[in-house]
């Protein structure tokens, strides 16, 4: 029955087959690293500004505004740090207090 296909046409099918599997494969894990990243990169989150606004209309209370606004600040601050990281050769400098030229902090 085997004698019956060409030889090259059982080569292209099982070339065909393989590459269909490892399309399949890298799709499975391209998936699978999307579902297990964390989703603070999306930036579809409150900024300060909306927080604000929530709170002067009263539709949050002070302490739901304070601890929605120290997760912004918190997330915000993890977002440079990323950046910080992933930008090689960028030295990271703490800011100087006003007046002082002297360098030391």
């Amino acid at each position: 029955m085997l004698a019956d296909f060409p030889a090259a046409s059982v080569v292209k099918l099982s070339l065909g087959l393989v590459a269909l599997v490892i399309v399949g494969w890298v799709t499975v894990l391209q998936v699978r690293r999307r579902l297990t990243e964390p989703d603070e990169s999306s930036g579809t989150g409150f900024t300060l500004s909306d927080l604000r606004r929530l709170h002067k209309s009263g539709q949050m209370t002070d302490a739901e505004f304070e601890r929605a606004k120290a997760k912004v600040v918190e997330a915000a601050r993890r977002a440079t740090e990323r950046e910080a990281a992933a930008a090689p050769g960028v030295v990271d400098r703490k800011p100087r207090p006003p007046g002082n030229d002297s360098g030391e902090t």
